[in-house]
C-alpha cells in the first residue's frame, strides 16, 4: 500500500497517509486532527464537521465551542483525546503531543499497520521536552530561513515587555495587541507584575475562562463594553488588550501602544522603538531557525517534509540537507505519494 505525506495548498492541509489530514480538509481522508485553533490552521472546519471525524486535545475542543460554535458538544463525530491516548481507526492509530505553542496545541503522530510512523510538528516552541519519535515529519516553516535567528531568549522578552509596562503605565492608557497564546501569556505575566485593571472583549473573556479551566494563572479581565469599563476609561489608567477576533479598540489613537510579535524582529534585540508610545515585542510561540533544526534533529526523521504553504519551506528543506543530512524537500502542495509500506 502506498500512502500521503504532504502539504495540500488548497484546504492547508497536512496529509499523514491516506486517513489523516491536519488542520484542513482533504475528502477522502477519514479523520482531521485539529493541532490548534489559530485562524491559519482553522480552513474549511465547517466542511470537516459535516464529512469527517475530528479530533483534537481536550483544551482545543473547549476553545472551539467558546469560541466557533457552541453545538460542538453535540456531535457524536467531535473526538477530544487527553495526551498520548491512543485513536485507532482503519489502518492508523493516532496520538497527540503537546507542541508547547498555546493552550491545546499539539504535535501529531500516526503510526500504520506497518509499524511506519508519521508525524506533524505543527506550530511549536523550543525548546520543547517532549518530542515525536517519527520515520517521516512534516514540519511547520514559519521561521525557516537562516536570518529567522534570536540571539535573545524569550525570558528576556518577557522581562523587557513588563519593563515598558511599568515605564508607560503612569503616562496613561497601554493598548497590547497579540495572537492567540501569546496574549494569554502576556495576561499571566501581567497578573503578576502590574496593579491596574485589564479591559478585553467578551470573546476574549470567554476564552481566558478556558485557559484558567486548564490551570492559567490570569486574572480578571473586564468586558469593553461594560459599565465598569467605560468608568475605568474615563477616570483611571488601565491596559486594553486585544487579538484575532477582535476589532481594534477606539483608545488605540490615543494611548501607548504594545505589539507583542516576532515577525520583523531584529535578531540581537526583543524591543523595536516605533515611537516614544508605541513598541514591538518579539515574543513568540513558534520556535526560532535554530531551534527548528534541533527540533527536527530530536524527532529522528529519516525524511522531511517542510511547509510551503505556511512558511520559507524551500530554505529550510535546503538546510535540513545541507545541515543534519535528512533527506528533506518542500511541500509539493499537492497530494503526492512519498513514504510507503
Amino acid at each position: 500500500m502506498s500512502f500521503l505525506i504532504d502539504v495540500v495548498r488548497s484546504s492547508g492541509a497536512v496529509t499523514l497517509g491516506p486517513e489523516v489530514a491536519c488542520d484542513g480538509f482533504v475528502h477522502s481522508a477519514k479523520v482531521r486532527v485539529q493541532t490548534h485553533i489559530h485562524i491559519d490552521h482553522m480552513g474549511s472546519f465547517e466542511t470537516s464537521k459535516g464529512n469527517q471525524l475530528i479530533i483534537a486535545s481536550k483544551p482545543t475542543v473547549q476553545l472551539l465551542i467558546a469560541e466557533f460554535n457552541a453545538e460542538l458538544p453535540y456531535r457524536s463525530n467531535i473526538i477530544s483525546l487527553d495526551l498520548l491516548e491512543p485513536y485507532k481507526i482503519g489502518e492508523s492509530r493516532i496520538a497527540l503531543k503537546s507542541s508547547g505553542h498555546m493552550l491545546g496545541a499539539v504535535q501529531v503522530v500516526v503510526e500504520r499497520s506497518s509499524g511506519i510512523r508519521l508525524g506533524y510538528s505543527g506550530d511549536f516552541q523550543w525548546p520543547l521536552d517532549d518530542i515525536i519519535q517519527v520515520d517521516a515529519l512534516v514540519v511547520d516553516s514559519t521561521y525557516g530561513a537562516p536570518e529567522n535567528v534570536r540571539m535573545f531568549s524569550q525570558s528576556e522578552c518577557e522581562e523587557r515587555f513588563v519593563g515598558l509596562l511599568h515605564q508607560l503605565i503612569p503616562t496613561g492608557p497601554i493598548v497590547i495587541k497579540a495572537y492567540r497564546g501569546t496574549l494569554q501569556r502576556a495576561l499571566q505575566i501581567i497578573n503578576d507584575e502590574i496593579g491596574c485593571p485589564i479591559i478585553g472583549s467578551k470573546r476574549l473573556s470567554k476564552e481566558l475562562n478556558v485557559y484558567r479551566e486548564f490551570g492559567y494563572t490570569i486574572g480578571p479581565l473586564i468586558v469593553d463594553s461594560s459599565r465598569e469599563a467605560l468608568n475605568i476609561k474615563e477616570h483611571g489608567r488601565y491596559i486594553h488588550v486585544f487579538g484575532t477576533g477582535d476589532s481594534a479598540p477606539t483608545d488605540i489613537n490615543f494611548g501607548s501602544k504594545l505589539v507583542l510579535s516576532a515577525y520583523f524582529a531584529r535578531p540581537d534585540n526583543p524591543v523595536i522603538e516605533y515611537s516614544d508610545r508605541a513598541f514591538g515585542i518579539a515574543m513568540s510561540n513558534h520556535a526560532d531557525f535554530e531551534g527548528t533544526l534541533e527540533y527536527i534533529r530530536n524527532t529522528n526523521a529519516k525524511f522531511v517534509v517542510t511547509d510551503n504553504t505556511r512558511g520559507k519551506g524551500y530554505q529550510l528543506a535546503r538546510a535540513v540537507k545541507q545541515r543534519l543530512g535528512i533527506e528533506a524537500r518542500p511541500s509539493s502542495d499537492v497530494l503526492g505519494k512519498e513514504w510507503g509500506g
